[in-house]
């Protein structure tokens, strides 16, 4: 009756120091904020070269009629540069969308 009683306190004891073990280490564990992920996607474009009924047209973010149709036909160009209009053309800068209008305006 005694050996049951002194095992019964052993496993008893064993199973509390686990307990405040996982505890400790639970309560002592650091947690650090989540990271977000590196943006991998570039911020809209605030110009967009592209189409409008036929013709290359200008397009500023926000706007959804172009701020600026050109008598430069995409029937025109070649079929390599037709599919980049129609796709569209980015541009971040006024001096960037500049340089790409008059490529294909001059």
């Amino acid at each position: 009756m005694q050996r049951i009683f002194i095992k019964g306190i052993v496993v008893a004891s064993v199973l509390l120091l686990t307990v405040f073990a996982v505890a400790a280490f639970s309560l002592g564990a650091k947690y650090e904020k989540a990271t977000p992920p590196p943006e991998t996607t570039s911020p809209l474009p605030l110009y967009t070269l592209s189409q409008y009924d036929g013709k290359l047209a200008l397009f500023k973010r926000g706007y959804s009629m172009p701020v600026e149709i050109y008598e430069v036909y995409l029937s025109s160009l070649p079929q390599a540069e037709q599919s980049k209009i129609k796709s569209g053309i980015s541009a971040q800068t006024d001096e960037e969308i500049l340089k790409i209008i008059e490529d294909y305006t001059s």
